[in-house]
């Protein structure tokens, strides 16, 4: 790979948007002119990264928990893709539901890209430090992650604040009831003071009666 001058190298497997002349077991690599490269045993893809709208990871299983629509909001991309493709790929590999998926999406098309508008990979065995890929400067603006383990817990701390939201919901309604079903009690002063305000206020200094 010296001939390449690359700041990072990883094994990939070719799942979908790549002529079949290249071999299905790559490589892909990041140069130093900032292109993007798949490398087979026969020929090479390049790809400058300024040509690139999109570079996802995410897990097989996003694919067939996602639609389309969703995807596409999620990843921020400008059109919605078609991944009909991929998951036909995971209903006959069911074990690469839980392998990480490399999506490169380009701005335009390519004679080189093939079933659709981007090229998508799948994570190999050998594969360097991913996380590193993704978190290089050049790289990184235009990286988006899917992690199915993130989703899980934010679907949970989801639920868990909806169940916090509605219990407060009925502590106010109970403390409404509440307040409705306690009667109402007046105040007033007691007889034996009010009578004793009265006899007094009819005597005079002499005890007559005014």
């Amino acid at each position: 790979m010296e001939k390449y001058k690359a700041k990072w190298v990883g094994a990939v497997a070719i799942v979908s948007g790549l002529s079949t002349t290249l071999s299905r077991d790559s490589i892909l690599l990041l140069n130093r002119r900032d292109e993007l490269i798949i490398d087979g045993p026969y020929r090479s893809i390049i790809i400058p990264l300024e040509t690139i709208e999109r570079i996802a990871v995410l897990y097989g299983e996003n694919f067939l928990r996602n639609s389309d629509y969703e995807l596409a909001k999620k990843l921020e991309l400008a059109m919605k893709p078609n991944f009909s493709f991929i998951r036909a790929y995971l209903n006959r590999n069911p074990q690469a539901k839980r392998q990480r998926f490399i999506m490169i999406k380009p701005f335009s098309t390519s004679e080189e890209i093939e079933h659709s508008d981007m090229i998508v990979l799948v994570e190999g065995s050998a594969l360097s430090n991913l996380r590193a890929l993704l978190n290089r400067p050049e790289i990184n603006d235009v990286a988006r992650v899917l992690n199915m383990r993130n989703n899980k817990k934010n679907k949970a701390a989801m639920e868990t604040e909806k169940l916090i939201h509605l219990s407060e919901k009925e502590n106010v309604q109970r403390q409404s009831v509440t307040k409705k079903n306690i009667p109402i009690q007046k105040t007033t002063a007691p007889r034996d003071n009010v009578e004793s305000k009265t006899g007094d206020k009819g005597v005079n200094n002499n005890g007559n009666q005014s």
